[in-house]
């Protein structure tokens, strides 16, 4: 699920993840734990269903649970042959991680949800719909998406086909109803992105309306069913659905992964053009970012609420623009030393991409460019502790003591990188998220923090910049280099962490209030995620 600063739209396989989870939820938190081999490693899933203990299910926000440490129960390691690298410390981006939600237990229980009927249909039919959608010169006809879409929201609601996915059958299972879920959000999906590269709009204004006709009254259905018709709706970024999107955020016994989709939802409907009038986004903002304080959400609902929020573009109400509502709750996962620094990034880019205006008056802009440089600093050091330092194997040709002397140089030390994919994602991060704080987005007038509006401490944005700059270049000369020439560029990068951390630290801003008269922010401790191992030959000397 983490997918971050390269979010891009994962068309129908990103659809049936929602359902995945679901699946996952249920079937988790009714198994005993797994065993694990490194207590850094956590079994994924989204768990909202039966908890094997009261001590598991006790507390109302989800969190991350970390499984017990097994290590010891483990055989010796044969020395002789040394066991391969672990794939899920080299190649992973972050440990697994369990999340609980205590409104999806509720809507598990297929007996306590109606069915829903629709008539019948043909392959030819679905068929039909999707040449509709793939051709602006045809006329759509409406009764025929109608029936389709009635049809295939009824294959989702289905029991059989729930309890098939559910509990597979022992045997050999019917191709049909064990698919008929994956199936059906597939085929009502397809017309959306096919009219969507067409650039077909007529056929999207009916599919879309149609689409909130029919799956608006399956939100309150069961858990996989209303997942399912939330990502699909969620998909439609329309800005009539924008109403259904707020609902099901407000709605406090709605599951969490409806709301990550509403939230999508509303995302898609800035990115995809839709249009809203200016009190429309100041009331989903408001509404997003009282959503984002509210509670302890699992991580992947922040970085989507502040996504939208992002999108929205909306730092403060017009209303009330001394009180800067949707800055501040940006600000506030900016400096949480707690948080993911995917969510920590994105709450820094959706500062920057909110144009805030002289009214709002005094607006320190140094506070955020000040603590967007030690996330920077953070992922620099990150990125840098993946990669490992150790002297070169001895020759096993004889050599004099002056030859060897004589050859000693850099070589001496060589290098690996120990994840070599979780450092490139924080490297995203870095030249991604980070970037577009200060420098904005093409086409997104007044955006970045070194915008008309940001006169008064432009200088100093401008001053942190500079020496982020250097660091996101250090990172990307390390990846992918030889292993002879990482010892070299791992210490300029760990010079250039040191050399902005050294600014951040001389210059911090003189204020710590976001707007005057407001909450003060604390500065942000290094994140857990941002601490280095120890690397007892990191300091050994270059050979120069």
């Amino acid at each position: 699920m983490l997918h971050v600063v390269l979010p891009r739209r994962w068309r129908s396989s990103r659809a049936w993840l929602g359902m995945l989870w679901c699946l996952t939820s249920w079937l988790l938190a009714g198994a005993p734990p797994p065993v694990q081999a490194q207590d850094s490693s956590k079994q994924t899933g989204v768990a909202g269903a039966r908890s094997p203990s009261p001590a598991q299910s006790k507390g109302a926000p989800p969190a991350a649970k970390r499984e017990a440490d097994t290590t010891a129960a483990a055989p010796a390691p044969d020395t002789a042959t040394p066991a391969p690298a672990d794939p899920s410390q080299t190649q992973r981006v972050a440990p697994n991680e369990i999340f609980k939600d205590k409104n999806a237990e509720q809507a598990l229980d297929v007996t306590k949800f109606r069915a829903l009927t629709g008539p019948a249909i043909t392959p030819e039919d679905i068929m039909t719909v999707k040449g509709m959608a793939s051709n602006p010169n045809e006329i759509p006809d409406r009764a025929k998406i109608e029936r389709v879409v009635q049809s295939l929201a009824a294959e989702l609601t289905d029991h059989r086909n729930i309890q098939a996915l559910i509990e597979p059958s022992p045997g050999k299972p019917n191709p049909q109803v064990a698919q008929a879920i994956q199936n059906a959000t597939t085929n009502l999906l397809e017309p959306l992105f096919l009219a969507q590269s067409a650039k077909n709009q007529a056929f999207l204004t009916t599919y879309q309306r149609t689409l909130i006709q029919k799956l608006y009254p399956l939100l309150k259905n069961h858990l996989i069913p209303r997942v399912q018709a939330m990502i699909i709706l969620g998909e439609c970024g329309s800005p009539e659905a924008l109403p259904i999107y707020e609902n099901e955020i407000k709605d406090g016994k709605q599951t969490l992964w409806v709301k990550l989709w509403a939230l999508e939802g509303i995302r898609n409907i800035k990115q995809r053009g839709g249009r809203l009038t200016a009190d429309a986004e100041s009331r989903a903002a408001k509404l997003i970012a009282d959503f984002l304080e509210a509670g302890d959400l699992p991580w992947p609902i922040q970085l989507r609420g502040l996504e939208a929020l992002g999108s929205l573009r909306q730092g403060f109400l017009p209303v009330q623009p001394r009180k800067a509502h949707m800055a501040h709750a940006a600000m506030r996962f900016l400096v949480d030393s707690e948080a993911k620094p995917e969510v920590r990034a994105e709450a820094a880019r959706a500062l920057g991409l909110m144009p805030i205006t002289a009214a709002v008056p005094k607006y320190n802009f140094a506070l955020v460019a000040h603590a967007t440089g030690q996330l920077a600093a953070e992922l620099g050091a990150a990125i840098a502790a993946t990669f490992s330092v150790k002297p070169r194997a001895p020759s096993q040709t004889k050599t004099s003591d002056r030859a060897r002397a004589a050859s000693r140089s850099s070589e001496e030390l060589v290098g690996r990188a120990e994840n070599l994919t979780r450092a490139r994602y924080l490297t995203a991060l870095l030249i991604g998220p980070v970037y577009q704080t200060f420098e904005g987005v093409p086409g997104l007038n007044d955006s970045g923090l070194l915008h008309v509006f940001a006169n008064p401490a432009q200088d100093y944005v401008q001053k942190v910049l500079d020496r982020i700059k250097p660091v996101a270049q250090s990172a990307v000369h390390v990846l992918g280099a030889p292993s002879k020439q990482i010892p070299e560029l791992k210490h300029n990068l760990d010079r250039d962490v040191a050399a902005l951390r050294d600014f951040l630290a001389k210059n911090p801003p003189a204020d710590r209030h976001l707007v005057p008269g407001e909450r003060e922010f604390p500065e942000a401790a290094a994140g857990a995620w941002a601490v280095p191992p120890a690397n007892p030959v990191a300091g050994l000397p270059r050979g120069r």
